[in-house]
């Protein structure tokens, strides 16, 4: 188990690295209307523990 790094308010590609380097794979959810390059949350909160090669998936911020 390793911390997962808090990646909101990130842009996608700074939020990927970030978490691929910690030992993760990442699995982006975009929405449909607007997508905007900003992570608004993450599947497992930062600062907690998962299992290295787990998938966290983050989600985009959408908008108008």
């Amino acid at each position: 188990m390793v911390p997962v790094p808090d990646v909101t308010g990130k842009n996608e590609a700074d939020a990927k690295r970030l978490l691929t380097d910690a030992g993760f794979k990442v699995k982006v959810d975009k929405p449909f209307f607007f997508p905007q390059d900003s992570v608004d949350s993450q599947s497992v909160k930062g600062g907690e523990q998962a299992a290295k090669g787990d998938t966290i998936t983050i989600k985009l911020k959408g908008g108008l």
